[in-house]
């Protein structure tokens, strides 16, 4: 048993299950209004299933409907997370699912409400950018995270000299998360929690932690015009070109609407990038859009060739709208490790699918 998962199960008094009508079925999350000390809280917990708590649609509204509850009753929400991503057995509808996750944690989060993460051992793909929405994340030594599966980037070539367990390790995650803290003990954990749930400062956005950060934030494929912001070229962006789209999104102000069209195909398979935290990099330009979008600006996320992962859920969780160019794909996993093949005969159904799944919203550009 990891130090996250002893203290969740021994340091919060559940009240209530927040789902009872699904008690008995196997879920890989349960929530509950519970209280850690004297504080009301709700509780959203990984369970130890045989997918190694895989978040599908089922799950993935139970999130959604506790992030609806606690804003409801302003109270805050801690997640203990211990989960391998989506379940891919789902479909490519999955991705659907995400997209509304990471946009009710969005919208809580914009609303002034706390998120606090309680990291298990694997925080892997979606789970790791619902993990990024906390406002204070604890590490433990066990605590691994990343956007790509271990076993997956140790598979790439240009990852071969490098130590990806070293990469995704909890050592090196807090040392670029700047709401990370460690915790060695459950009294650690607990002092911890109760410092988040007690702090009520803003959190920093997106821009502001690029500045704050020593990496670099220059690129050739973050294109601004008139019109809008363009991200050219179908390579997956490396941490540079995240980077300079969380500022030249930040800065914007030509006029209230905001066009920002992708040739990118998915979140980054390159260590160097995962060293860099992408899934924290991620969730900062998610939420540098949604910040704009809040702020009042029209934001068309539109998607001009194929994309997957990751890079999809951040991209379309914080949009006013998303849009695709005709024959454009949608996956779950990134292009990389498995090749989707959309025909022309089957182009159309495909659109068609997307939409109906709330993908996108609409197909925008000539026929």
């Amino acid at each position: 048993m990891n130090l996250m998962q002893q203290f969740a199960g021994e340091h919060f008094v559940r009240q209530d299950s927040l789902a009872p009508h699904l008690e008995g079925t196997e879920l890989s999350i349960t929530t509950w209004s519970a209280r850690f000390l004297e504080q009301p809280v709700v509780l959203v917990q990984s369970e130890e299933t045989s997918n190694k708590g895989a978040l599908g649609t089922v799950e993935i509204d139970l999130i959604c409907s506790a992030f609806a509850y606690a804003a409801e009753k302003g109270l805050p929400v801690v997640l203990y997370l211990n989960s391998s991503g989506a379940q891919l057995n789902e479909g490519d509808g999955i991705q659907a699912s995400f997209r509304k996750l990471l946009n009710a944690a969005l919208a809580f989060r914009s609303e002034g409400h706390r998120i606090v993460v309680l990291m298990g051992k694997n925080v892997f793909g979606g789970a790791s950018l619902l993990a990024m929405s906390g406002h204070t994340r604890i590490y433990s030594e066990a605590t691994r995270v990343s956007m790509t599966g271990p076993r997956v980037m140790e598979g790439q070539p240009e990852n071969q000299p490098l130590d990806i367990r070293a990469i995704i390790a909890a050592e090196n995650r807090t040392r670029n998360d700047a709401f990370g803290v460690w915790a060695e003990s459950l009294d650690d954990v607990k002092a911890h929690l109760h410092r988040a749930l007690s702090h009520e400062d803003s959190a920093h956005g997106g821009a502001e932690l690029v500045k704050a950060s020593e990496l670099p934030f220059d690129s050739s494929r973050v294109k601004e015009d008139q019109s809008g912001i363009n991200c050219t070229g179908t390579q997956p962006p490396q941490i540079n070109d995240l980077l300079a789209l969380i500022l030249a999104v930040a800065k914007w102000d030509h006029s209230d609407e905001l066009a920002l069209t992708y040739e990118w195909s998915c979140h980054s398979l390159d260590a160097a990038d995962e060293n860099a935290y992408q899934s924290y990099w991620l969730f900062a330009l998610s939420e540098a859009i949604y910040r704009k979008q809040k702020d009042g600006f029209q934001i068309t996320c539109h998607f001009a060739k194929d994309v997957s992962g990751g890079l999809y859920i951040a991209l379309a969780a914080a949009a006013t709208e998303v849009t695709a160019a005709p024959g454009v794909g949608v996956q779950a996993l990134p292009y990389g490790i498995v090749d989707q093949i959309v025909t022309s005969a089957t182009a159309q159904k495909k659109e068609i699918e997307l939409i109906e799944l709330e993908i996108i919203d609409r197909i925008e550009g000539p026929q």
